[in-house]
């Protein structure tokens, strides 16, 4: 493997590892302060969310959730009648 092509498999492996943490809006510079500590902060991205339960992070994949709504969206639609 060249230098190269091993620069973009790991430079894959790290797009394929973030996530977005989810937290209530008071919690944001406690979060980002965890993440920053732990030298995450390339990978984590911590918003605010007024839905978040209290008490709880919600870790979610965003670029997965995008797919997701292309493929959805992408599809034909059918109806069925009755």
């Amino acid at each position: 493997m060249t230098p190269e092509e091993e620069a973009r498999f790991f430079a894959q492996i790290i797009g394929d590892a973030r996530r977005t943490i989810l937290c209530e809006p008071h919690r944001v510079d406690e979060i980002q302060e965890a993440v920053n500590r732990m030298g995450m902060a390339g990978i984590l991205t911590v918003k605010a969310s007024p839905v978040c339960p209290e008490g709880k992070l919600l870790v979610i994949d965003e670029q997965a959730l995008e797919a997701s709504a292309r493929q959805a969206a992408s599809r034909p639609i059918r109806f069925y009648g009755g």
